[in-house]
């Protein structure tokens, strides 16, 4: 039996070599494609990897996506490759934050159409604008932006690094307390939620693939946003967060930029007095100015507690001085 099946596997190699056609199909193989890591243009704070999964692909327009397992701290695909063969690879994330298809996908570019978008969300949504291919997991990163195609490599050879850009804009708010009145008062924040008067809106992005290493971004549209006001909560501690004079405090929250956001900042706290006696929970909404930002970019506005006067009095507060007479 065993020479039954050597001599069949070696008819099968001479038959594959009575063609070059034949020949390179014989050698090619399917393997997965494994993420090794990507990169998003630069904002800060930094996330996390996991806080982008899953990601979504299009291999030559078809779809798949990149999942992170926190079990092995490991990407992991249902994208496979075949050696030899040409390939382009698109993609977005986070994929459960917005709805995405590709269309005019060739070596020269594609389009990308993002339907659902939130006009506010506390998530960085992002688009791929940089592939690298490599056949070791341990190679070295090294993304060329407006690079897409890659060449399958031999399985277990197939590892990609990615490089992301903003679909939105960013608002950081750096937050503390006046130091006087921090002698009086503890605030501790509870929620902070950023409101736009509407809701959603569809965003196409034209990508055109280059070797010079530069931004593929050639156009960015965002339709009219519709629907009803919308809000995105972007800090949440049951406890609270305990506003600091000294120690600026961060939170950070993405937004379409057209113009007319109309854009609203809503806080909730709670206000202790000096001894720690909770005096009551409170919200604050202060309509922001216009804000002119471009896609990608990151606006920082600080915050400051700072009352003209006391609204409640505790207890404490109350406490006459004692005047002695000598």
């Amino acid at each position: 039996m065993k020479k039954l099946l050597t001599y069949m596997m070696l008819l099968l190699i001479l038959t594959a070599c009575s063609s070059d056609d034949h020949e390179e199909e014989a050698l090619l193989t399917e393997g997965d494609v494994t993420l090794v890591s990507f990169t998003r243009a630069t904002w800060s704070p930094e996330l996390a990897q996991e806080e982008y999964s899953s990601i979504g692909v299009f291999l030559n327009s078809q779809p798949g996506q990149f999942h992170y397992r926190q079990n092995d701290n490991r990407w992991h695909s249902n994208i496979e490759v075949t050696s030899g063969q040409s390939y382009r690879l698109y993609g977005y994330a986070p994929a459960d934050a917005v709805t995405a298809a590709i269309s005019e996908e060739s070596e020269a570019g594609a389009t990308m159409t993002f339907t659902n978008l939130p006009s506010v969300s506390s998530q960085d949504i992002c688009f791929v604008v940089g592939v690298q291919h490599m056949t070791e997991a341990t190679g070295t990163k090294d993304i060329k932006l407006g690079q897409f195609a890659f060449t399958g490599g031999l399985q277990d050879h197939n590892f990609i690094n990615l490089q992301m850009d903003h679909l939105y804009a960013g608002l950081c708010f750096q937050m503390t307390i006046d130091s006087d009145y921090a002698l009086l008062r503890r605030i501790k924040i509870k929620k902070m939620e950023l409101q736009a008067s509407s809701s959603i809106t569809t965003t196409t992005v034209k990508l055109v693939a280059n070797n010079s290493g530069t931004s593929p971004v050639s156009e960015v549209s965002y339709g009219t946003s519709t629907g009803e006001p919308m809000s995105a909560t972007f800090f949440k501690s049951t406890d609270g967060e305990v506003l600091s004079a000294d120690v600026v405090k961060e939170a950070m929250c993405c937004f379409v930029p057209i113009p007319g956001n109309d854009l609203t900042l809503v806080t909730t706290y709670d206000v202790y007095d000096r001894n720690d006696n909770k005096i009551a929970e409170r919200t604050a909404s202060n309509k922001l100015p216009n804000l002119t930002v471009a896609r990608g970019d990151l606006m920082t506005l600080l915050l400051k507690v700072n009352p003209t006067y006391l609204y409640v009095l505790s207890e404490p507060d109350l406490d006459n001085p004692t005047i002695t007479v000598n």
